[in-house]
């Protein structure tokens, strides 16, 4: 039987057995005598009410469970006119009571209980929807731990319906030993909300509005219910039964805990979708190369997006050509007289564009500026657009605030900048190409991108000794290798490996270094980065491209590593007290290779502790598939036992110890694929 057909019976038997219920009590008010057996009648009328509530939840269990995740507003809104409906209706058969002549429908016990089956019905629809509704939120990226406490919750909740069995006041020990255990299950399920993150700020504002609606619906049912407790005389008392009472409590705690969560979540909102919106910034500078744009189309772009990501007020661009003449201007924000009079003013106080940035706090305090100074401009960062060496122009950004750039700021615009450099670089390089050796020059640009784009010292704290070993193939690859300080103690470390060779490997990398430096200010759990680095990469690699990557993260006050791996090749930890190796492997699928928003499932985090003395070494696959004359590779255990048997050395001699055993092994020194070798040892 299919899910729509499975529902629609339970629907079907909730609908006969709330039927049921009503026509017994019409016997019972009415002739005073149940169509039910006297000794079977309470049995028989808690076993119809059961199964109402039960088909009924059922019900909305099959239907809500095969909707879509990830529409989280969809899905309050859902609960929300569902119950605003049962809400009119219940107000309607009210107002229907209130305003009538006849005094029947206030004081008549078969109409006051007709009116009140039809709310039992309308709650329990509204209570059911709400309750799967809050299953797939909670149940949004959920742990082992999470599902395990849902489930015991939603079993236990379920079971719940044999109170209808006993006869309960709500003040009752009995009836608060029966809620304790749900409530706090429930409280405990609903502090899962992992959703909130993935709502944006519009989102936010919109949950934010249906939960306080919903939270309205809630209470004017309650409201209901113990206004019928006090004033009616009903043979089914819902104020009084358990079932009804822990989902109602359930969905009013998730509704309030929520409502704080997202309150508390919306000043952070804004911050986290501009860091969002950087890493977009690379990918569609990066995409501009794949779709063959002119070089003055970067221009623009160029400027648009440095002054979006760093809030400027103004900036203009020089580019210069490859004999230092203007080439191109692009100005926005600021009049090119005003750029004149700016540079001029520049030049009278010795700041010239040299290939280091400069960054000006207040250029009022300086002299011979009196005729700037109505621009209102204060603070300027001067970048130059730097490649091997050579200016390919100058970007100046401006703003109205006194030293209106922090670090953050300046620290990702550079990167940006620098990766813009290459690009038009690039251009030029690959115009030249097509004119003279084009697969030659391909292969320079490449190893430019990839020597540019690699730091050249990974110094990060006198608790870690460090030693890396990175190079290139005869046929370009795009090996990337990074580091991060996350505070003085903590560092992340990331090391990565592009599918494919030649160019498009080199401007796969650069897009993965622009990821790597947008999302690590964000010291997102590293399970948390990946999903967000794939979403990035998946958005503009070719679909036959991938990139394998490992993160780590070290706290080096508590020594601890906290590690994902992408696909990539499993690093190796060196314990120094027993001499032993282990190969720290994981679930991990390389970036790029789930496009459909469910990789989060096929990565995990993992948690170890080191001791001083241990190491830690970092490769790529070009090291372990060295193979020699009788295409033999050097393969994991040769690299994991040479590290065992060299574990007292220092990672500058265990670096060269590994390179030179791999070259004697290959009988080469030329690797057939790009080679890295990190190296780090705990002190």
């Amino acid at each position: 039987m299919n899910s729509k057909n499975l529902r629609n019976s339970y629907f079907l038997l909730a609908i006969v057995s709330w039927l049921l219920i009503l026509a017994d009590d019409i016997a019972v008010i009415e002739f005073s005598q149940s169509f039910i057996p006297l000794f079977f009648s309470d049995i028989i009328l808690n076993i119809l009410l059961s199964t109402f509530f039960l088909f009924t939840f059922l019900g909305f269990k099959v239907d809500i469970g095969t909707k879509r995740t990830g529409h989280f507003n969809d899905l309050l809104w859902q609960v929300f006119i569902t119950g605003a409906i049962t809400v009119f209706i219940s107000l309607i058969i009210k107002s229907f009571g209130l305003f009538s002549q006849n005094t029947i429908f206030l004081s008549d016990p078969l109409v006051s209980n007709i009116l009140y089956h039809v709310n039992i019905g309308i709650i329990t629809i509204f209570l059911a929807n709400g309750f799967y509704v809050w299953k797939k939120m909670i149940l949004y990226q959920k742990s082992n731990r999470t599902n395990i406490v849902w489930h015991i919750f939603e079993y236990l909740t379920l079971l719940s319906v044999i109170s209808n069995f006993f006869s309960f006041d709500i003040s009752d020990p009995v009836f608060l030993a029966f809620s304790s255990p749900l409530t706090i299950l429930g409280l405990i399920s609903a502090f899962n909300l992992k959703w909130v993150a993935f709502l944006s700020y519009k989102q936010k504002w919109r949950s934010i509005l249906l939960l306080s609606l919903i939270v309205i619906i809630i209470l004017s049912f309650l409201e209901r219910i113990y206004e019928h407790h006090i004033t009616s005389n009903l043979l089914i008392d819902l104020a009084e039964n358990v079932f009804i009472q822990a989902i109602f409590g359930f969905m009013l705690l998730n509704c309030i805990v929520s409502l704080l969560v997202l309150l508390f979540n919306l000043p952070t909102s804004s911050v986290f979708e501009q860091k969002f919106g950087e890493v977009m910034l690379f990918q569609k500078l990066h995409q501009s190369l794949q779709v063959g744009e002119k070089e003055e189309d970067m221009y623009d772009m160029l400027v648009t997006s440095s002054m979006t990501t760093v809030m400027a007020d103004a900036a203009w661009l020089e580019i210069r050509d490859n004999n230092g003449g203007l080439k191109a201007f692009k100005n926005k924000g600021i009049d090119e007289y005003d750029v004149f009079e700016i540079k001029k003013a520049l030049r009278k106080n010795q700041i010239n564009i040299t290939s280091e940035p400069q960054y000006i706090k207040d250029i009022v305090a300086y002299q011979h500026t009196d005729k700037i100074k109505h621009l209102g401009f204060k603070s300027f960062l001067l970048i130059p657009l730097m490649s091997n060496n050579q200016l390919l122009g100058t970007l100046v950004l401006l703003k109205n605030l006194h030293d209106g750039f922090d670090k953050e700021m300046v620290d990702i615009i550079f990167t940006f900048v620098s990766q813009a450099s290459i690009s038009i670089k690039n251009f030029r390089l690959m115009s030249d190409a097509i004119q003279t050796e084009r697969y030659q020059e391909e292969l320079k640009i490449a190893k430019d991108v990839q020597r540019s784009l690699l730091p050249t010292s990974m110094f990060l704290n006198i608790s870690i000794e460090l030693s890396v070993y990175s190079k290139g193939a005869k046929e370009v690859g795009g090996d990337y290798y990074d580091s991060y300080e996350l505070s003085p103690t903590r560092f992340a470390i990331a090391i990565g490996d592009v599918s494919g060779h030649g160019t498009s490997a080199a401007f796969n990398m650069a897009q993965m270094k622009g990821v790597f430096q947008s999302l690590v200010t964000l010291d997102l759990p590293v399970d948390d980065f990946m999903n967000h680095a794939n979403n990035a990469i998946g958005r503009c690699l070719e679909k036959k491209n991938f990139i394998t990557l490992s993160l780590f993260v070290i706290n080096t006050e508590n020594q601890t590593i906290e590690y994902a791996r992408a696909g990539h090749c499993p690093a190796i930890l060196i314990d120094s007290k027993d001499h032993s190796a282990s190969f720290l492997d994981g679930k991990g699928l390389g970036l790029g290779l789930s496009r459909n928003g469910t990789y989060k499932k096929h990565i995990h985090k993992y948690d170890l502790s080191y001791k001083s003395g241990d190491i830690l070494i970092l490769y790529t696959d070009g090291l372990v598939e060295a193979h020699n004359a009788s295409r033999d590779e050097y393969g994991y255990e040769r690299l994991k036992q040479l590290g065992v048997e060299n574990a007292t050395s220092t990672p500058k001699q265990l670096v060269d110890t590994i390179i030179e055993n791999v070259q004697h092994f290959s009988g080469s020194t030329q690797f057939e694929d790009d080679c890295t070798l990190l190296i780090l040892k705990f002190s």
